[in-house]
């Protein structure tokens, strides 16, 4: 099989194992039985994906574009209809990132029979599982815009379902809920973005098509001459549209200012945490944004390296102050999507990727060991009450010290020998380094604090994490009862962790050494993969991170801080000033409070003036109309009663009178009949005699 139906085969098991778990998984009771059926079933379109990734990789490399015709929605000059197409698209990334959410995907699921083991709806969380996969995967595959807004919604849909899996609590119910208004939001700005380019390009969405000055890719730059990166001033939509569709990116990622979701989705089931919120829907923002990356001019470019930066500062420094151990993650997976943004709007595409595929591996398994705690500190988060964790956890705490320092950047100074996290963020830092310069070169010196910013958050980042580590795992346990029942997890929760933390070592190695061939797919507008071209960023960043030092200071710190609970910090954050930047930072900068006063309040607010003007204007004159109605009918219905029905009445009481009056004479004797008749024909006799004799009668003149 060629690997594109390898692939297409890879995104449907998912698909069927979904359907039949929904369909017989009620009447097949056996929750074990349809916990290993996803596992296979997901696994075996990992083996498809391994397979699909050798055989391309195996060739030339030649992108493959396949349109299939969906809706006809018009007809060509030449008489042939113009349909939406549909259809894969499969390229280095493609093979790459299917095999990475494959992979994860299997590890989390079977991560997830241990964690959810005993709940009641177990089977019904598997099948999200699928569902959630095959979403996923039909976005890497996806060459169509259309496409991709498909399969977009199924991953906002699939992620709701998952994260209210547990509607009976309260949290789940508004996480759920929260997660899906605030990215309907980004998708808003998808579909206008989506919208603009199907105006544009005359109803054709496919991104890349075989046939040249096809796609829109095609469409832009062959037909409509249009170079984005020189993009005139008439070209405004082209700037528009792929802000809009960045939106759509901004809210799946939790991009500023649509970040607050994703803190909160941490009341889902922990292998959600694992999987959504780590390495695959939250990632999918930055796949698309490198999709789109052709499309991107400079001032869509600005604004989308500009909100990475934002988004990066703002949660690394509100990680340093939680104390629920999954929000400190999800505070974490924001800074580093931020980086991965910040690099795609500096037009650094590889590195972008290559920070995705090893974020993915050590963030699913920071998030697998922070389930495995709070699964053994029976559903307790705050590490206020852990520490000392790891005598009684040690494989747990041995993988998540792994993944601490390869998100630290963890290296040998004065060597490259290093682990996954610091190729790729170092990469990202040296590539805004000359992005920075470029427009400080052009008069806007602020530029520098493109990599200022990430320098400065990588010391960030490693300090968060040693403290997240050390306040779990090490010094005096806090609370003696949790500490006594706690435990290490059975195998199917510990096993996963062991292969995410081996990825996290030796992902780096292996993707760095495919990272030209990753580029070879880059447009022409990214920065070149060329260690001479980015040579001034890389003594930037050997100098600013201390020649492989930085990290280790900041671990140092963290442990020193924190080796002793907060016996330190409680001190300090008692200090006025600090107390108050503490507060701000714990209270997530207050941006809950502000969305509150000014989405939901003044949502409030304006319904109820709506209500009122609906309640007073627009019901005032229906009830209104209604009494007019009302009085006009007793008005009618008075005379009708009165004067019509009256005299139908009168009528029938004058003629039932008269009968009354003459039904007397109706005696029933023939001798007063015959007498009656004959006084009656002699009356007449007597009266008309005299006119016919011509006599005068009543003093009337005779002729």
């Amino acid at each position: 099989m060629t690997s594109e139906n390898l692939l297409v085969l890879a995104t449907a098991l998912p698909a069927i194992g979904f359907a039949i778990v929904i369909l017989l998984g009620a009447r097949i009771a056996n929750e074990k039985v349809w916990s290993w059926f996803t596992v296979g079933m997901v696994g075996a379109s990992l083996v498809l994906s391994v397979i699909a990734y050798v055989t391309f990789m195996a060739g030339d490399g030649t992108p493959i574009s396949i349109a299939w015709n969906w809706l006809q929605i018009g007809v060509n000059a030449d008489g042939s209809g113009r349909y939406l197409q549909i259809g894969p698209y499969v390229d280095k990334m493609t093979v790459l990132l299917f095999g990475m959410v494959t992979i994860i995907s299997t590890l989390v699921h079977i991560y997830s029979i241990g964690y959810m083991e005993g709940d009641p709806r177990k089977t019904r969380f598997m099948a999200y599982m699928q569902l959630f996969t095959f979403s996923m995967l039909g976005i890497v595959l996806g060459n169509s815009l259309l496409q991709l807004y498909i399969f977009w919604e199924l991953v906002g849909i699939s992620s709701y379902l998952l994260i209210g899996f547990w509607y009976e609590k309260r949290g789940p119910q508004l996480a759920c809920k929260k997660a899906f208004v605030m990215n309907r939001i980004g998708d808003m700005g998808f579909a206008v973005g989506m919208g603009i380019l199907f105006f544009k390009c005359g109803g054709d969405l496919v991104l890349r098509s075989a046939d040249s000055g096809h796609g829109i890719f095609g469409t832009i730059i062959d037909r409509l001459g249009i170079d984005p990166l020189n993009a005139g001033a008439n070209d405004w939509w082209l700037t528009l549209a792929g802000i809009g569709l960045f939106m759509g990116a901004m809210g799946k990622s939790a991009q500023f200012p649509l970040q607050t979701w994703l803190p909160d989705a941490m009341e889902g089931p922990t292998p959600v945490s694992s999987i959504v919120h780590s390495a695959t829907m939250v990632a999918a923002g930055v796949y698309l944004t490198a999709r789109i990356f052709p499309l991107l001019t400079p001032a869509a470019h600005l604004f989308v390296a500009t909100i990475g930066l934002i988004t990066l500062v703002m949660a690394a420094l509100i990680a340093c102050v939680q104390t629920d151990i999954k929000k400190v993650l999800a505070y974490s997976t924001l800074s580093q999507l931020g980086y991965m943004v910040l690099a795609l709007g500096a037009g650094s595409y590889t590195f972008a990727i290559f920070h995705l595929v090893t974020h993915a591996f050590f963030k699913c398994c920071l998030f697998q060991c922070a389930g495995s705690v709070i699964h053994a500190a029976h559903h307790e988060q705050e590490m206020t009450k852990y520490g000392g964790l790891l005598r009684k956890m040690p494989i747990t705490a041995a993988c998540f010290a792994i993944c601490t320092l390869a998100i630290a950047g963890a290296s040998i100074p004065f060597t490259d020998l290093a682990l996954s996290g610091y190729y790729s963020k170092d990469g990202i830092i040296a590539a805004t380094v000359n992005y920075g310069d470029a427009l400080a070169s052009h008069g806007m010196n602020w530029g520098k604090v493109f990599y200022w910013g990430p320098t400065i958050i990588a010391y960030v980042t490693a300090f968060y994490m040693t403290r997240a580590f050390v306040l779990t795992f090490l010094g005096k346990p806090r609370d003696q009862h949790l500490y006594d029942h706690a435990h290490e997890v059975n195998w199917t929760m510990w096993f996963p962790q062991v292969v995410l933390a081996s990825f996290a070592v030796f992902i780096g190695w292996s993707v760095f050494s495919v990272g030209a061939n990753l580029h070879d797919t880059a447009p022409a507008t990214a920065q070149p993969f060329d260690h001479h071209d980015l040579e001034h960023g890389y003594h930037f960043v050997h100098a600013s991170l201390l020649q492989g030092f930085g990290w280790i200071i900041s671990i140092a710190l963290g442990f020193f801080i924190y080796i002793n609970g907060f016996a330190i910090t409680s001190k300090v954050a008692a200090i006025p000033g600090i107390a108050q930047i503490h507060w701000w930072l714990y209270n997530k900068m207050g941006f809950d409070g502000l969305y509150d006063i000014i989405a939901v309040n003044i949502g409030k607010a304006v319904s109820s003036i709506l209500g009122a003007f609906d309640r007073y204007v627009v019901d005032g004159a229906v009830n209104g109309a209604a009494w007019v109605g009302r009085e006009l009918g007793f008005l009618v219905g008075g005379f009708d009663y009165d004067y019509v029905d009256g005299t139908v009445r009168g009528s029938g009481r004058a003629a039932l009178r008269l009968g009354s009056i003459l039904h007397r004479t109706q005696a029933g004797n023939i001798r007063m009949y015959v007498l009656i008749l004959i006084v009656a024909v002699f009356g007449g006799l007597a009266i008309a005699t005299p006119f016919a004799l011509g006599w005068v009668w009543f003093g009337l003149p005779s002729h």
